[in-house]
């Protein structure tokens, strides 16, 4: 075993591992050669999980989740749902910061759970990443036909498609670069629009009005969705409750760079604790400016408009006769949707590169060139080319059967990693590791999870509750809601039936007393050796502030 190391005198950024073999596996799951770069600075982490998150459903969705549940109810199901994300990012940073190993926690879910499991949520992950990037190249497209849609689509889903292999193929630096500068595109948009919000509801704007809290007094606070009175008051909340689950993401895309992200067990636990009260502002913030701009009986909300049209901020921009603004929205939207893609591209191309490495995939997709698995990024970005399904009205209908699938994907695989964490948990206890010890932990945790699996699984079966009501049927909608669910369920256990097949006894959960929390770990303590001490200085500890 030998790991090499560059020399520690060099910037941060040129620190990293190089073929640091790890003899040893799991049953069939097998931790294989490094060959990726730390590269990934606490600034680029930080964006990497803002940008998986804010999007066009803070900036469109919100609309439709307005109309629904009124401002009260929107605001409510977003700060409900804070407190349970803030359990996933406690959860996964404790277990990722552990063993920042490639693959991350979809290698670890084979370790800690058992092989099929890992088998199961890698290749569930990897799916609803890879087909979110065909989405997001139809989402550009739509944004671009906003001003122009004389120019077919086919060529804007190209030119994203082929950004996407550009920025991730040269090396994960430069990705990590583009995806800053493309999330930090909305950060600023949604610091502007709290600004605008305040602002316009003081009276600055073209008409003069200042309407305040108008909106909260008439229509009202609550919606009334399916059915009148508390019922559909109720009904609303929790639409939004199971929205914002949509909307925020979870902490994976942070989770997922863990064998690539410089000094991992500072980083990560540090940019974890910025980002999710950052997301926090951001999304609780935006939906209650959502709620002062626009009456949730606006006739617009809801409804299927041209480009960011259908953004409430779009709409208010309109009702206050503010020029030019409605644009300038639609450009950020672009640009979100287009960072949404990038992030997405990264996180599929390590899943299946993590899948390569378990065994679960052929060994091509270890290849790396700069320490980037190069067929991996050719694979899924071919598989962005499903979007150009969208262009044509007799395969547009097959495009959105496989796209659906991502719908509830990110519920199960959140619901998964709480179940992983459990597991992780039990180990830790079974083998007498001491907790206080882990470079990071948050006390009753374990509490915690047990209570986010239950709420996402309840989340991920009652997602689609409202088709279920009387006139509300929708094909689509039940599959966006449920097909996630046999997406998981046919791989594990065609996994454990293939496993059966070649004489494999034992096929249920890895028992705590076995679970393997050490492969691995000693290369990086030896790793951490090599980190230069921290820079001092005013400058260096602000920006260590900023970013983690």
């Amino acid at each position: 075993m030998s790991i090499d190391f560059q020399n520690a005198e060099k910037s941060p950024e040129d620190v990293y591992t190089k073929d640091a073999v790890i003899e040893t596996s799991v049953d069939d799951v097998v931790v294989g050669t490094k060959h990726t770069v730390r590269g990934l600075k606490p600034r680029h982490a930080q964006m990497m999980a803002i940008a998986g998150a804010i999007g066009t459903g803070l900036f469109v969705g919100t609309g439709s989740a307005l109309k629904r549940a009124g401002p009260l109810g929107l605001l409510l199901g977003y700060v409900l749902y804070s407190g349970l994300i803030w359990t996933s990012y406690n959860a996964m940073c404790e277990m990722v910061t552990w063993l920042p190993v490639d693959g991350s926690f979809l290698h670890l879910a084979g370790r800690f759970v058992g092989p099929s499991f890992g088998f199961g949520m890698a290749w569930l992950y990897t799916y609803n990443n890879a087909v979110i990037v065909a989405a997001e190249a139809t989402a550009v497209a739509g944004f671009v036909n906003y001003w122009n849609d004389s120019i077919s689509n086919g060529v804007w889903c190209a030119l994203f498609i082929v950004s996407c292999f550009l920025l991730n193929v040269f090396g994960v630096r430069i990705y990590g670069e583009g995806e800053f500068w493309l999330s930090s595109f909305k950060v600023f948009l949604v610091v502007c629009l709290m600004v605008f919000t305040v602002v316009t509801m003081c009276g600055g704007n073209p008409l003069h009005d200042a309407f305040g809290f108008r909106y909260w007094k008439n229509p009202g606070v609550f919606g009334d969705y399916l059915v009148k009175g508390p019922a559909g008051h109720f009904a609303g909340l929790f639409s939004i409750f199971v929205q914002a689950a949509f909307a925020f993401g979870g902490p994976d895309m942070i989770a997922i760079a863990a064998g690539e992200i410089q000094y991992p067990r500072r980083v990560i636990p540090s940019v974890t604790k910025r980002v999710i009260y950052r997301l926090i502002f951001f999304f609780v913030g935006g939906a209650l400016c959502v709620g002062i701009l626009v009456p949730h009986n606006d006739p617009i909300l809801g409804t299927s408009q041209k480009g960011g049209g259908s953004s409430p901020f779009v709409i208010a921009a309109t009702r206050l006769q503010i020029p030019v603004l409605p644009d300038i929205i639609n450009a950020t939207l672009l640009t979100s949707a287009w960072s949404v893609g990038l992030d997405c591209c990264y996180c599929a191309t390590r899943s299946l590169y993590s899948l390569s490495l378990s065994g679960h995939a052929p060994k091509i997709f270890q290849r790396t060139w700069r320490g980037v698995p190069t067929a991996s990024v050719i694979v899924i970005c071919l598989v962005g080319c499903l979007s150009f399904m969208s262009l044509s009205n007799d395969s547009v209908v097959v495009f959105n059967w496989i796209t659906n699938i991502t719908g509830s994907g990110i519920l199960l695989v959140i619901a998964l990693l709480h179940f992983m964490y459990i597991r992780w948990h039990a180990a830790l206890k079974a083998q007498g590791v001491d907790r206080s010890q882990l470079p990071f932990h948050k006390r009753g945790q374990i509490y915690l999870s047990w209570f986010a699996c239950i709420a996402y699984v309840i989340l991920l079966l009652t997602n689609g509750f409202y088709i279920f009501v009387p006139g509300h049927w929708d094909t689509p909608d039940f599959l966006f809601a449920y097909l996630a669910i046999p997406a998981f369920v046919v791989p594990f256990l065609g996994h454990k039936i293939y496993r059966a097949c070649k004489g494999h006894t034992r096929l249920g959960l890895i028992p705590a007393h076995e679970i393997d929390l050490f492969s691995g770990k000693a290369e990086i303590d030896e790793e951490e050796k090599t980190y230069p001490e921290l820079a001092e200085g005013k400058g260096a500890k602000f920006e260590r502030w900023l970013w983690g």
